[in-house]
């Protein structure tokens, strides 16, 4: 067992970098190096005598435990675009406006005998990722700092997917179309619903073809012994268009 690790209890868990020093919880103080003789699914005591579980670090824990620079794309919608366009497992990907990571750092794990090339502008927010990657043990994963726009230029070799995430969606669109191979897809995010109907209509221009507009919702339960209801406190989070290159 190699960290990182998720020591989780059902009122908090916590994600295990290192096996040495202690983890301060609600629960009391747990000594990290008693991790090193343990196995996934075995527990591990706080000096008050509380459980928790070791767990293995999985892709489902990206989004829970990657460090933040800008809000990432939900999962729900990384899985809409994941599915949606058809990604196979040996695909050369384009992610345009890093962020966090969260999106390229999916794209990466269920596409490991491909590559993600992931463009951010801002400095600051490509080192938050960076870590992310590191930590998630992503190698599959090049980063490039700079005009996502502009960088594609750079490219010789065609992707299979154009993901995009970034203010200046709109002139990326007709960017894409050079960048994709022939069928290949590209999936836009936006906040907006005005931004989205613009990418919406520059993929009509530019002859992209399947194009769908969309939003996900996710409804959470609350399930209790005298009822179950919505729990959802966050409805809307971003819409999506995709497209495929003819």
């Amino acid at each position: 067992m190699k960290p990182p690790v998720v020591l989780y209890h059902k009122k908090g868990s916590f994600l295990v970098e290192k096996f040495e020093g202690e983890l301060h919880t609600h629960h009391g103080i747990i000594k990290l190096d008693e991790l090193k003789n343990k196995n996934y699914g075995d527990t591990i005591l706080t000096h008050l005598g509380v459980k928790y579980t070791i767990l293995p670090f999985k892709s489902p824990d990206f989004f829970k435990y990657f460090k933040r620079a800008p809000t990432p794309i939900m999962p729900k919608d990384i899985g809409a675009i994941i599915v949606y366009t058809g990604l196979s497992p040996d695909s050369f990907i384009f992610d345009a406006g890093t962020g966090s990571g969260v999106m390229a750092a999916y794209l990466a794990y269920y596409n490991k005998y491909g590559e993600v090339v992931t463009v951010e502008n801002r400095e600051e927010f490509a080192k938050v990722a960076r870590k992310n990657f590191e930590m998630a043990g992503l190698k599959n994963i090049h980063q490039i700092i700079g005009d996502a726009v502009e960088i594609a230029d750079c490219f010789k070799k065609e992707f299979d997917l154009a993901v995009i995430d970034m203010k200046n969606d709109v002139e990326f669109v007709r960017k894409a179309k050079n960048i994709l191979k022939t069928g290949a897809y590209l999936a836009v995010y936006n906040p907006y619903i005005e931004a989205a109907r613009a990418v919406y209509e520059e993929m009509q221009k530019n002859g992209f073809k399947e194009i769908e507009a969309f939003e996900m919702i996710k409804l959470d339960l609350d399930i209790k012994r005298v009822g179950t209801r919505i729990s959802t406190t966050v409805w809307h989070t971003g819409y999506i268009v995709i497209g495929r290159k003819p």
